[in-house]
């Protein structure tokens, strides 16, 4: 499995929107609102596929100063826990390393701070609520 950056639009990209909707939107009830719609395009798409499809995905959206925002990390469920997602993250990082990019920056629901910890990402601040569940603010060093 390797990291695929997909353009906004392509086939890929729509692929990635239905992963993103079942794993993080649908269990809250959750629906897209217009401005996160009109951030989609200047976002960036990583995929890692297999031969039937995207087993997860992630959305990097700049925030200036060589920092970004890693947002809506979504990976099949049959595939959490065997290492997929932090595979992605690895590639990704790789990518945003030779872009210039110094910082990540993520707000990670409660249930996955472990795992973001586990990555080297330290949270930040207290404990804050967003789409209706706990998150924490973390963030990581490239350099």
């Amino acid at each position: 499995m390797l990291v695929e950056e997909a353009e906004f639009g392509s086939e890929t990209y729509g692929e990635m929107l239905v992963l993103r909707k079942r794993i993080l939107r649908d269990p809250l009830g959750l629906e897209w609102t217009a401005e996160e719609e009109a951030w989609e395009s200047r976002e960036r798409h990583f995929a890692m596929k297999v031969d039937n499809g995207i087993v997860a995905c992630v959305v990097i959206r700049p925030l200036g100063n060589g920092a970004v925002k890693l947002r809506q990390m979504a990976v099949e469920p049959e595939q959490q826990g065997a290492g997929v997602g932090r595979r992605l993250l690895g590639g990704v990082e790789k990518i945003l390393i030779t872009d210039e990019v110094d910082r990540i920056e993520l707000n990670a629901r409660d249930a996955a701070v472990g795992f973001y910890e586990r990555l080297g990402f330290r949270k930040v601040g207290e404990e804050f609520m967003e789409v209706t569940i706990p998150h924490w603010k973390m963030v990581k060093a490239l350099r």
